[in-house]
């Protein structure tokens, strides 16, 4: 008992020496502050110029190692200081910094500047056009399920389709065959507005916002070859976009795209992939529809529909196939399609013109406003998610096809697909991106991802 009670008494006094030795290893890994009896001398920076994510150095003498003393901004932007030694202090430059004037503040003991600096030569920030993620909850083995809550806790099933709601903010995303999700990027907050079973839904599809943003239109796969189950529904902004309403009756669909000037609503349909417009049918006292054309042939099923913002046209896609079809002011119809990139039963990966570019299989675009185009006859291209190439591509006016992101990280294996946030082209990689929403005010890209179970940006950092 003797023995063990010393023992007892000797761990004891080896674990409070250990722990005190542990302290003052601690106490002596903290930073230190300039020695004050020399002087600080600031020498240089580097780089001149960079941009998000580049390694910003200080040079200079007596500096320090007290990285919670040492304050470097350039143009006012704050950069994250990572590590100092007497002669070089290390930085990461922020996104959206600003071009301008690179200061350094060394405070001394009590929190005031000891030291500080402003160089002459101002440092030039490259703004970079890179792929971020925004939010989705995946475990270690890429499961993920329907989870609401904040961006650090919330999940998706199967993200296909995205809308971007500018009046709030948000997104709407619709998990295809399941239900509509409200992402509030403001609040960093996801939730489920509207599941199967509501109206009548029996497989949820795609979804479209009228142009003033106040009506949600959605679209269901209801299985039937008649016009007695609701295929387009609607949900109103003041209604919080909760309660849901018949908007027409008529077979299973898939895609539906309200006029942006006439508010003529065009769907498709499964049988044959006919192009359809609803019309007010006084003899029904409510809404029809008439097919149009069908798209492809007869052999088109799932094709989705895009207005250009003019109104002038709109783009189909089916398959490894955009159609284009012009608008007839007139009769309020649009007109039967011509191919406009890709060809009918080709499938492929290649950036070129017209009939001679490849995709894989299409399912979202977006158009956006391009700059460069500005007083021409048509300044918009067209985005779109080919889903099977792993990639976003870029149509424009002319019918030019080229890769905007996504295959990127090459690798041995010779995979496209992955998870990658980074460059556009060098670093990026995604898994079946599908859905592809655009916010013209910020400058950002929303695409959701079937494998990957997340949403992911485009932005300029």
């Amino acid at each position: 008992m003797r023995v063990f009670t010393k023992y007892l008494l000797f761990s004891l006094i080896c674990l409070l020496t250990l722990g005190g030795c542990k302290k003052d290893e601690e106490k002596e890994e903290v930073g230190k502050g300039p020695d004050p009896s020399q002087p600080v001398e600031f020498s240089d920076y580097s780089p001149r110029e960079g941009s998000v994510r580049t390694r910003f150095y200080i040079y200079g003498t007596n500096l320090g190692t007290d990285v919670s003393r040492i304050k470097v901004s350039i143009g006012g932007r704050m950069l994250n200081v990572i590590g100092a030694s007497d002669d070089k202090v290390y930085c990461i430059v922020p996104k959206r910094t600003n071009t301008g004037e690179v200061k350094v503040v060394i405070n001394g003991d009590d929190g005031t500047p000891l030291a500080e600096h402003v160089f002459s030569e101002e440092f030039t920030y490259v703004p970079r056009v890179s792929v971020g993620t925004l939010v989705g909850k995946v475990d270690q083995y890429g499961n993920s399920a329907v989870v609401n809550g904040t961006f650090e806790e919330a999940g998706f099933n199967n993200p296909t389709w995205v809308l971007f709601e500018r009046n709030t903010n948000s997104l709407f995303v619709v998990e295809r065959d399941q239900l509509v999700r409200r992402v509030d990027i403001n609040d960093r907050m996801v939730s489920t507005l509207i599941t199967n079973g509501q109206a009548s839904f029996k497989s949820l599809q795609t979804a479209t916002l009228s142009f003033d943003n106040d009506t949600l239109f959605i679209v269901d796969d209801n299985g039937a070859d008649h016009k007695n189950t609701v295929a387009i529904a609607y949900t109103l902004r003041s209604e919080n976009f909760r309660r849901v309403h018949p908007y027409l009756y008529d077979r299973t669909s898939y895609a539906c795209a309200h006029h942006p000037v006439d508010r003529v609503m065009f769907f498709n349909t499964w049988w044959g992939g006919g192009l359809l417009k609803a019309f007010y049918d006084p003899v029904l006292g409510g809404l029809n529809s008439k097919e149009l054309f069908r798209v492809g042939g007869n052999n088109s099923i799932k094709t989705t529909i895009f207005f250009h913002p003019s109104g002038n046209f709109a783009y189909f896609l089916e398959g490894g196939c955009v159609y284009k079809s012009r608008y007839n002011w007139t009769t309020k119809e649009l007109e039967a399609p011509i191919v406009f990139a890709g060809a009918q039963g080709f499938r492929g990966d290649v950036d070129a013109i017209g009939t001679s570019a490849r995709f894989g299989w299409l399912y979202q675009g977006v158009f956006v406003k391009n700059p460069a185009y500005a007083g021409q006859e048509d300044e918009y291209d067209f985005y779109v998610c080919d889903v099977d190439n792993h990639s976003v591509r870029v149509v424009t006016p002319t019918g030019e096809v080229s890769t905007f992101a996504g295959k990127g990280s090459p690798s041995s294996d010779g995979k496209k697909e992955g998870y990658i946030d980074g460059d556009l082209r060098k670093e990026a990689r995604f898994n079946k991106p599908s859905g592809i929403a655009y916010d013209a005010v910020r400058e950002i890209f929303y695409i959701t991802e079937m494998n990957n179970k997340r949403i992911r940006t485009i932005s300029v950092e």
